[in-house]
C-alpha cells in the first residue's frame, strides 16, 4: 500500500488534513481517502452543509444540463459536477427495504474529460451523539431494479462511496471526518503513470466536500 499525505488550503482560507491511500487488489485499484475539519456550529447546521447536494454543481458547465434549468445557479461549486438532481420515481418500498436509513436518490450528471453519469444513494444514521451521512453509487442492476425509467448510467468506477461522520465537540463546534473510498478496473486510471493525477483529484475534491460545508454556514443555507 502506498499513501500520499497533504495539506491543502482550500479557497485561501480554509485547511483540512488529507491523507490518500492506494492499493491494489486483483484487477482493481482502490483508492481511499480522509479529511478532517472542525466547524463553528452546531451538528443541525453543519449537516445542513453536507446533505444539500442539489445545490452543488459547476455552473459553467450549465450548457451539459438536462434537468436543472438553465438560469439556476448553484450556490456551491463542484468542479466536475453538472448537475445533482433528487430522484422523484422510484420504489420507495423496496429502497427502505435495502437501505432502512435511506433519504433520497441522486442523479449525478459528471463532465470530467468525458461524459459519466450515476445513482446515489443518500443515507442519514444517528449512533449516540455520532451522526453519518454516506452517499453511494448504485450499480447498475439496483439502479433498474429501484428506479422508474432511469438514464444510462457510465462511470469508470466499480465502487464509488463517501462517508461523513459527524460528531459534536461542544455546543457550538463539530468535527467532521469525510471517507472516500473508490475501486477502478479501467485500464487507464490503472497505470502507474497517472496515480498522481487520481491522487491531486481525490483531494481537490474530499477538500472541497468539506469546505462547501464551511460556505454554507457562511452564506447562512
Amino acid at each position: 500500500m502506498k499513501a500520499l499525505i497533504f495539506f491543502l488550503l482550500c479557497f485561501s482560507s480554509y485547511s483540512y488534513d488529507v491523507t490518500v491511500d492506494v492499493s491494489q487488489k486483483g484487477d482493481l485499484k482502490i483508492f481511499n481517502a480522509k479529511a478532517v475539519g472542525i466547524f463553528d456550529a452546531s451538528v443541525e447546521k453543519v449537516t445542513q452543509g453536507i446533505i444539500n447536494f442539489d445545490d452543488k454543481c459547476n455552473n459553467q458547465k450549465r450548457s451539459k444540463r438536462k434537468y436543472m434549468k438553465w438560469e439556476n445557479n448553484c450556490p456551491f461549486h463542484n468542479e466536475n459536477l453538472v448537475e445533482a438532481v433528487k430522484v422523484q420515481k422510484y420504489n420507495s418500498e423496496r429502497v427502505k427495504n435495502r437501505y432502512p436509513h435511506s433519504v433520497f436518490l441522486l442523479w449525478r450528471n459528471i463532465n470530467n474529460n468525458g461524459k459519466y453519469s450515476h445513482y446515489d444513494i443518500v443515507t442519514k444514521e444517528k449512533n449516540n451523539d455520532e451522526l453519518k451521512i454516506v452517499h453511494q453509487m448504485l450499480n447498475g442492476s439496483e439502479v433498474k431494479e429501484i428506479v422508474t425509467s432511469p438514464e444510462r448510467t457510465v462511470s469508470a468506477f466499480k465502487f464509488l462511496k463517501g462517508t461523513y461522520i459527524i460528531k459534536p465537540l461542544a455546543e457550538k463546534k463539530t468535527k467532521v471526518v469525510y471517507i472516500y473510498e473508490s475501486k477502478t478496473d479501467h485500464w487507464f486510471l490503472k497505470r502507474d503513470f497517472i496515480e498522481d493525477k487520481v491522487k491531486r483529484n481525490i483531494v481537490k475534491g474530499t477538500t472541497q466536500a468539506l469546505a462547501t460545508i464551511q460556505e454554507s454556514l457562511n452564506k447562512g443555507i
